[in-house]
């Protein structure tokens, strides 16, 4: 079993090395050869990682993944002659997967008995950070785009929010590696947004990436030690 799942994490480094070079190239062949293949490998080692475990935060986890590789395939074709469609779809799916996460980070460690019940001030810097980003974005932001983009950046920071409630409620080595990678996960949507709604930088497209898959394989890995450190829950 480790020796699978050591190749499917090495299949995913190959593959994140391969896109990140076609976007550092502008070689489009590449990234529609790599790009769609990225989640379903993550998801592949995941499953490997945590098998016979049935629980509702691996289900979400799954659900979560697959959401992202439509999100991927979809974000591929924005930039193009339907660019808002094709960006409307990627969000949309986007936005399901942090819904999924959201839902299973709360089914392990709930609001009435996590971290942010007794330090609910964690909570601040997040909602403040997404109120002066969106208002810095705003007027960017397509009258169409506009709503979708908050509500994004709502479910984004929700996500990110119930990765900090873990905080004392998993093993010491869990909550950093869950953290950062939902960290990084924000700061690669930000990048996006930066970058589409009237403030481009050099390199975005591979900056963008590499935090996207960066985060999601911290995310992934964090919640594939929590479910074989505590696989199943007495029903009660």
């Amino acid at each position: 079993m480790e020796r699978n799942t050591t190749l499917w994490i090495g299949a995913y480094l190959l593959l994140a090395l391969l896109e990140l070079t076609g976007e550092a190239l502008d070689n489009r062949s590449l990234i529609l050869y790599t790009k769609p293949l990225l989640m379903p490998v993550l998801a592949m080692w995941f499953v490997r990682r945590t098998p016979g475990i049935r629980r509702f935060l691996r289900h979400t986890v799954l659900a979560g993944l697959l959401f992202a590789t439509l999100g991927d395939v979809f974000m591929m074709f924005a930039g193009g002659e339907y660019d808002a469609l094709f960006f409307l779809l990627g969000l949309g799916a986007f936005l399901v997967t942090q819904a999924c996460y959201v839902g299973g980070f709360l089914s392990e460690v709930n609001l009435r008995n996590g971290y942010l019940r007794k330090q609910p001030y964690w909570s601040a810097p997040f909602v403040l950070f997404l109120l002066g980003f969106l208002a810095w974005l705003w007027p960017g932001i397509p009258d169409g785009l506009q709503l979708p983009v908050a509500a994004y950046g709502t479910i984004i920071t929700a996500m990110a929010i119930g990765a900090v409630n873990w905080r004392g409620h998993v093993h010491p080595d869990i909550f950093p590696g869950l953290l950062a990678g939902a960290l990084l996960f924000m700061l690669s949507d930000c990048l996006i947004a930066t970058a589409r709604f009237g403030h481009p930088f050099a390199g975005s497209r591979v900056a963008v990436m590499a935090t996207y898959l960066a985060g999601q394989w911290l995310i992934v890995r964090a919640v594939a030690e929590r479910l074989r450190q505590a696989p199943e829950r007495k029903k009660t």
